[in-house]
C-alpha cells in the first residue's frame, strides 16, 4: 500500500494556508506540517521523511533566493520541492524549470491552485503512485440537506443549530440567489423544538400583491365577492411551527405594518375580520436585497426591518468556499448519473481548474444544472475544458504549471484559459519600439475584459484584477474608457 505523503511548507508567511490544510484534509490521507525558520526547516527534514516541500522563493532572505532551494535539491534528492513564485515574474519561472522543478505555486497563495498542483506533484512521484481517497473517514454527511465541509459551512451549521435553540427570535437569511435560503429555513425548523409542527414556506416575490395578504392573514366570509367561507391564512397554518417568508423585500408596505403586529403582538386579524386571532409562530425571513438600502429609500418599513433582524444570518456564496466543489459535483453525480446507470466520469485538470474558478453568479444552483447537463449529454470518460458549456472556455484561472515533456522539447502552460496571448507579436526588425504605448494598450485590454466579464461591475472588475476600486476609477477616468467594455 503507497504510503501518504508527508507536506511541508516553509514560508515565514501563513496567507492562505489553513485554506489550503483543510482542503487537502478533506480529500486525502496526508500529513502537513509549517515551518517558519531555517533553523525548524533543517530539523524537519533531518527528523522526517518530507514527500514535497512546498517553500518560498524568498525563505532564505531576500538576496538568496534560489540558492537555499538549490542545496535542498542536492541534499534531499528523494524530496519533491514546490517553490513558491511570486506572480508575475516570468524570470523566476524560467529559473526553477532550469532545476527541473515543473511543480510550482504562484503567491498570494490561492488555495485552489495549490491543492490542485500538490496533488499532481505527488502524482509525478515515481514511487508514490496515485493518491488515495480517505479510507478512515466517512463519507461527508450533508447537514439537512447541505452539502460543504469549508470553515464558512460549518461556522453556517453552527449558528443554525445555535439559532434553533432559541425558538423565539425572528431570523432574517441573507444570500444570493441559488445558495440555498430556504434549506437553511428548513434546517432552523427540523433542529428546534417545533419540528413536529408546520413549516409553512411563502414567497412574497410570486404571489401577486392583492392576493398575498389574504394568503398570509387568510379571510371571514364576505370579506370580499366570492369570499363564501372562512378561509385560514398561512400564519394560522404555521401555528405552534415555522413561517418562512422568502423575498420579503418584495414585500409592500402596508402588509409590512400588519406582519410587524404579528411580531410584536402575536397576533393577526384575517381580512374582514374585526377581532385579533391570537398566534405562536416563529417567523423566518429571507432575501436577496440590501434591506439596509431599502430603508434608507424609504421602500422597507425601518422598524420591521430590526423586528426581522434580531439574527442575521449569511449564507456564503459558491464563490467564498470553492473547496466544497468536489464534495457538491459528487452528491450531484450519485443523484444525476449513478441513479441513472450512468458511469461516472471525471474532469481532466483544467475543466476542473475552470469549474474551480468560475463566478458561479447561481452558485450552488448553477452547479447542481452543470452535472445534471453533463450526464445527460457527455458520453465520455474524462471531461475535458472543451466539453464543458461555452460559458467555461473564458474563464480566468491564476498561472497554474502545466508542464509536460514532449520528443524533448518543454512546454509550458500559463493556465490562461480561453484568453489570446498577453503580448502581442512584436516587429523588432523595425528598431525600436514604444515601451511605454505597448504596456499602457495591455493595460487597457486588461481592464476592458475584466469589465465586460463582469458585465461592467467595476467592484468586481478591481477584485479579479487585484486592484483597488479607485484605482481602477481613475485608470478607467484617466485612459477614457468608459463604456468600453459594452462594444
Amino acid at each position: 500500500m503507497v504510503s501518504p505523503p508527508t507536506i511541508l511548507f516553509a514560508d515565514r508567511q501563513a496567507d492562505g494556508l489553513s485554506a489550503v490544510a483543510d482542503t487537502l484534509d478533506l480529500q486525502f490521507t496526508c500529513t502537513i506540517d509549517h515551518v517558519f525558520t531555517e533553523q525548524d526547516l533543517d530539523a524537519a527534514l533531518r527528523t522526517h521523511s518530507i514527500t514535497i516541500l512546498v517553500i518560498d522563493l524568498y525563505f532564505a532572505g531576500n538576496d538568496n533566493e534560489l540558492s537555499l532551494i538549490t542545496a535542498l535539491k542536492k541534499s534531499h534528492p528523494d524530496t519533491l520541492i514546490v517553490p513558491i513564485i511570486p506572480a508575475g515574474c516570468p524570470h523566476f519561472i524560467r529559473q526553477v524549470l532550469d532545476l527541473d522543478l515543473f511543480h510550482f505555486i504562484h503567491r498570494p497563495i490561492d488555495p485552489v491552485e495549490t491543492t490542485l498542483a500538490l496533488r499532481r506533484a505527488y502524482e509525478a512521484l515515481p514511487s508514490a503512485g496515485k493518491l488515495q481517497k480517505q479510507p478512515d473517514k466517512p463519507k461527508h454527511v450533508p447537514f439537512h440537506g447541505m452539502i460543504g465541509a469549508s470553515r464558512p459551512m460549518r461556522q453556517l451549521f453552527d449558528l443554525i443549530t445555535r439559532v434553533a435553540e432559541d425558538d423565539i427570535s425572528t431570523v432574517l437569511i441573507r444570500g444570493e440567489s441559488g445558495t440555498g435560503k430556504e434549506m437553511v429555513a428548513k434546517a432552523i425548523h427540523a433542529e428546534s423544538k417545533r419540528r413536529g409542527k408546520n413549516f409553512v414556506p411563502v414567497n412574497c416575490a410570486a404571489i401577486p400583491d392583492d392576493l398575498l395578504e389574504s394568503e398570509l392573514f387568510g379571510y371571514t366570509k364576505g370579506a370580499f365577492t366570492g369570499a363564501t367561507a372562512n378561509k385560514p391564512g398561512r400564519i394560522q397554518y404555521a401555528d405552534q411551527g415555522t413561517l418562512f417568508l422568502d423575498e420579503i423585500g418584495d414585500m409592500k408596505s402596508a402588509l409590512q405594518a400588519k406582519l410587524l403586529r404579528v411580531i410584536q403582538e402575536k397576533e393577526f386579524e384575517p381580512v374582514g375580520a374585526f377581532q385579533a386571532v391570537p398566534v405562536n409562530t416563529r417567523i423566518l425571513a429571507a432575501t436577496h436585497c440590501d434591506l439596509e438600502k431599502m430603508v434608507s429609500e424609504g421602500r422597507f418599513r425601518e422598524d420591521l426591518y430590526y423586528r426581522l433582524s434580531v439574527v442575521p444570518l449569511h449564507i456564503p456564496t459558491l464563490r467564498e468556499r470553492p473547496e466544497d466543489i468536489p464534495l457538491l459535483i459528487d452528491a450531484f453525480f450519485e443523484k444525476f448519473a449513478e441513479n441513472r446507470g450512468r458511469e461516472r466520469f471525471t474532469f481532466a485538470p483544467r475543466a476542473l481548474a475552470a469549474i474551480l474558478h468560475y463566478q458561479w453568479r447561481g452558485n450552488v444552483r448553477e452547479l447542481e444544472n452543470l452535472i445534471q447537463h453533463m450526464t445527460i449529454l457527455y458520453s465520455g470518460r474524462q471531461v475535458e475544458l472543451k466539453d464543458l458549456p461555452e460559458k467555461f472556455h473564458g474563464v480566468v484561472i491564476p498561472e497554474m504549471e502545466d508542464v509536460t515533456l514532449e520528443n524533448g522539447a518543454m512546454e509550458q502552460a500559463t493556465g490562461q484559459a480561453g484568453q489570446q496571448a498577453a503580448v502581442q507579436h512584436v516587429a523588432w526588425e523595425n528598431g525600436t519600439i514604444d515601451f511605454n504605448g505597448l504596456i499602457n494598450d495591455f493595460e487597457t485590454q486588461l481592464i476592458v475584459q475584466a469589465l465586460k466579464f463582469t458585465d461592467g461591475n467595476k467592484k468586481e472588475a478591481a477584485r479579479l484584477l487585484n486592484l483597488k476600486r479607485t484605482t481602477l476609477l481613475e485608470k478607467i477616468k484617466k485612459k477614457d474608457i468608459a463604456g468600453d467594455w459594452d462594444k
